[in-house]
């Protein structure tokens, strides 16, 4: 589930927050899933989960020792925007790889294994799901498009920003999370969608969409 060695992936902790609201009774449908990461997120650690319920909202964080690690909430979402999302290129430049990570890691063997590419427009992966992100058969695991999306928002940061950083929160807006997929996924997002959101320029907004072969 990791990241960088030892900690959580910010799209893995998403999905976690994703997945205990419906245990809670959040329904299966679109839906927005919010997370703020607060502090880094152990692996292979006991951690502690507190819910609550405001509206229309679930409600959740992580803590380890009375400190809040991330938090997040999901709540109902209305119709899917119609305007087209930008989808790559196709031709352009590998981005790297590493072992281990739960996005891009080539032998985590729970991964996505996906392999980005860029050129001076965007960032872009094309994928098609391996069997642990498919439920049944011709749908998406729910976790895929949070750590998907949160991996090609990270290189768009930090190709803008020229060094690297830490995702320090997510929204994703899951429009149809039960439609099926008709060949294979695309994660992207462009450039011109990535500004700083402080005067110091520390803290950085991208945009990225998930989208079926067929434009969903």
């Amino acid at each position: 589930l990791q990241s960088w060695p030892g900690i959580v992936h910010g799209g893995c902790l998403v999905a976690l927050v994703d997945a205990a609201a419906q245990r809670l009774g959040q329904g299966p449908g679109p839906r927005r899933v919010e997370g703020r990461l607060t502090s880094p997120v152990p692996i292979e650690t006991s951690l502690d989960l507190e819910t609550g319920r405001s509206h229309d909202t679930i409600s959740l964080s992580i803590r380890q020792d009375g400190q809040t690690l991330t938090s997040g909430g999901v709540t109902a979402l209305g119709e899917p925007p119609a305007s087209l999302a930008w989808r790559g290129d196709g031709a352009g430049s590998p981005l790297p790889m590493s072992e281990q990570c739960l996005a891009c890691g080539a032998q985590n063997p729970l991964g996505l294994r996906v392999a980005l590419a860029f050129d001076d427009k965007g960032v872009w992966a094309r994928l098609e799901p391996r069997e642990a992100w498919r439920a049944n058969g011709d749908r998406l695991h729910p976790a895929l498009a949070p750590v998907l999306l949160d991996e090609v928002s990270w290189w768009l940061g930090a190709l803008v920003m020229k060094e690297g950083g830490l995702t320090n929160r997510l929204t994703i807006n899951l429009h149809e999370p039960d439609a099926p997929f008709d060949g294979p996924l695309i994660g992207a997002g462009r450039f011109t969608d990535v500004a700083p959101i402080d005067r110091k320029r520390s803290f950085w907004r991208t945009e990225s969409t998930l989208t079926t072969a067929s434009g969903r």
